[in-house]
């Protein structure tokens, strides 16, 4: 729905002609004129097709709230209907229209609220936010912010003045030659495409966008100029219908998804946001016929971009447009046009450009944006409001950063000596695999595909991700992806459901790696599709033999047997990674470890006791490994919180107290719980 703000002028009024008897004849309040005036307006809405009221009136003028569904009505045709309702009910004459002005939903609902209080409309054609399904503002989910782009039109040279002036990229000039081709039609008829616009940041994305949004508009090729961008979404979006009204309500305009999520939620985004990716690659499916979709995704935080786009391809096609790079003169240009489009752009001086990096070569648009939004910070303060200038704010927090290589985490493990080995033996092999392929020879078809079987809680995940991370870093893998799934992300529910899952995880691996654990559980049951996941897998490890690497993990008696279960599949194995139990000894070390990691230390005859309970935990079959370990640690520190509290009571407990665990903290009796069949209470999972 599309909404507008239409202002009429008048010269006069003439006397409207009352059909009640003069003895019950009173004068006519201006409300009772304005409830008269936007019932009649709304006598021709029978279809739904528009609703519009008077909100204002002045001397001279009216000013109307008008929204519109593009697909039913002309604005223009709506138009002509209120200047006729106006003419009839008000006795406007000599009546003048103002160039109507496009609003956000937002405004539109603020015009009827104005309308309702000034007692403009009747109980029967009021329609408030709700009704109109605009009460989608505030929504905890997700948030919404409604962008109007300049209603200047342009042609296609102003076009390419306003590129240069945001830095654009080469991918953004080529689709302005496509909107401005002559062989285009001028009338819309739908979208051909849709847009993925991959940015340093939001800021830099959206001043792309906006462009798009604009250079579209003044072609013809899409009906509003609003912009709707939907960003900060979390879980729990899919359970509601707002977003839904959004997206409906964006008819003829643009809708753009920040795929970042919400703060805080950057995690396996396959995992913890697959009912959103679902939801709204079911909108898109939905709504991208009349809505022009743009999915914005930032360069260093991708969130839930790649299962996105994945999940939409099938029924969009998309172009991608990157943000621009360009020299220091570029650069300062691109930020005297942000300082000069700011609310402050009288504050700007001569020490402009200290805020861009002198030592770069080239500047993206991101690198611009960081400058302005350091620019804007100190200029307020030090300039606009400056009692702040010595004013000391709370730092924040950096983010935490890898203190060693992934190649270095690995070789630091305990234990795990011939899984080290032949870690060495892959990196050497790809990297050789690459330099060959540098040099125009042939590799051979060799796989590189892994199997790691061990017993649970012997590292196999961990050294999957060290793996990936030390394979990107040696450029083996293009995008680094590690996708980890295991059965219930594979196998579908229906029929035909299973071989799309398989494809799509594959997708999500491009570049990287796709860990599938436990991944015997596949044929566990031949009732189910299992059989029809691995000839997919089977199949897919071929089609993308040169950019996913797949590595399948679990026990090693059912590892064998899964094997088996397609001839294809064991051929395309190149290392099998057995993952030994840890001993007494290993498990003893990577409890002080871990210990240490978290800034406590063990006393040595609780060393002593650790040592016991662990080599009388290895006697035991599947008895944890690490997962054994961490879980009594943290049960040691649950008994040393109950004792100090006891202890100490009200008093302050010192911090040598609190960094150190004692003999008493390990009577848990893990050790024995280990060896019962319930040992899924204490946290291992039962086979």
């Amino acid at each position: 729905m599309l909404c507008y703000n239409l202002s009429l002028q008048y010269k006069s009024l003439k006397e409207v002609e009352n059909k009640e008897d003069d003895k019950d004849k009173k004068k006519e309040s201006l409300e009772d004129k304005m409830v008269k005036l936007n019932a009649e307006i709304y006598s021709h809405t029978s279809q739904d097709d528009f609703f519009a009221v008077v909100y204002s009136v002045d001397e001279d003028s009216l000013d109307f709230a008008v929204a519109v569904w593009p697909d039913r009505i002309s604005a223009s045709k709506v138009e002509k209907i209120i200047i006729r309702a106006t003419e009839k009910i008000y006795g406007a004459e000599g009546i003048t229209v103002a160039p109507i002005e496009e609003i956000t939903t937002k405004k539109y609902s603020e015009m009827l609220e104005e309308a309702d209080n000034r007692d403009y409309v009747r109980r029967s054609t009021r329609k408030s936010r709700s009704d109109l399904d605009f009460d989608f503002y505030g929504n905890s989910y997700f948030k919404i912010n409604e962008i109007m782009t300049a209603n200047e039109k342009l042609n296609k040279k102003s076009a390419i003045v306003k590129a240069k002036e945001i830095m654009a990229d080469i991918t953004l000039y080529d689709e302005l030659e496509r909107i401005f081709a002559r062989g285009n039609s001028r009338k819309f008829y739908g979208y051909p495409v849709h847009y993925c616009v991959l940015s340093g940041n939001r800021d830099s994305g959206m001043e792309i966008i906006k462009l798009m949004v604009q250079m579209l508009y003044s072609q013809g090729r899409i009906l509003s100029s609003r912009i709707n961008l939907i960003s900060q979404i979390k879980e729990g979006c899919y359970d509601e219908s707002d977003l839904r009204h959004v997206c409906k309500h964006a008819e003829g305009a643009a809708v753009v998804i920040d795929m970042r999520g919400s703060d805080g939620n950057h995690g396996n985004y396959a995992k913890s946001y697959e009912r959103v990716i679902r939801y709204f690659a079911e909108l898109v499916e939905e709504y991208h016929t009349k809505t022009l979709f743009f999915f914005l995704e930032e360069c260093e935080n991708h969130g839930f971009s790649k299962e996105l786009l994945i999940k939409t391809e099938d029924f969009i096609d998309r172009i991608e447009l990157h943000e621009g790079t360009g020299q220091r003169e570029e650069a300062m240009e691109y930020l005297h046009h942000l300082v000069k489009e700011s609310n402050f752009s009288e504050l700007e001086d001569d020490g402009l450009g200290d805020y861009l990096q002198s030592e770069r070569k080239t500047y993206k648009c991101y690198d611009v944006h960081v400058a302005f939004n350091k620019w804007s910070k100190d200029v307020l303060r030090n300039k606009a409001y400056s009692s702040y200038r010595e004013c000391k704010c709370i730092a924040k927090a950096g983010k935490k950063k890898r203190k060693d290589t992934a190649y270095k985490e690995l070789q630091n493990m305990i234990g795990l000596s011939e899984v080290k080995a032949l870690a060495d033996q892959i990196i050497a092999s790809y990297k050789l695999q690459s330099i060959r392929s540098g040099y125009g020879m042939q590799d051979g078809g060799i796989s590189k595909h892994m199997v790691f079987t061990g017993n649970p809680g012997s590292a196999k995940t961990t050294v999957a991700r060290l793996i990936t991370d030390i394979l990107t870093d040696e450029g083996v893998l293009k995008t680094g992806a590690l996708v980890e799934c295991g059965r219930a992300d594979l196998v579908g529910q229906y029929v035909g459901w299973t071989a799309r899952e398989v494809r799509d995880k594959f997708k999500e691996a491009s570049g990287g790696v796709l860990f599938i654990d436990e991944a015997y559980s596949l044929v566990d049951d031949r009732k189910s599709f299992g059989a029809e996941a691995i000839n997919t897998i089977v199949q897919e490890m071929e089609n993308h033999r040169d950019d996913v690497i797949v590595i399948f993990a679990g026990y090693p008696e059912k590892m064998s047997e899964f094997l088996d279960q397609n001839e294809g599949l064991r051929s395309r194995i190149a290392f099998h990674v057995n993952f030994p139990d840890y001993n007494g000894d290993e498990l003893t070390s990577i409890l002080k470890l871990m210990a240490k990691n978290r800034g406590l230390r063990i006393d040595k005859t609780a060393i002593e006791k650790c040592k016991s309970i662990c080599e009388k935990a290895c006697t035991e079959k599947e008895f944890g490994n690490g997962r054994f370990v961490r879980n009594l640690l943290e049960q040691a520190v649950l008994k040393q919180s109950q004792r100090l509290y006891s202890t100490y009571k009200n008093k302050e407990i010192p911090k040598a107290s609190v960094e150190r665990l004692v003999v008493s903290d390990f009577d848990v009796n893990l050790s024995d719980a280990c060896i019962k069949k319930n040992a899924n209470k204490i946290g291992f999972k039962a086979i």
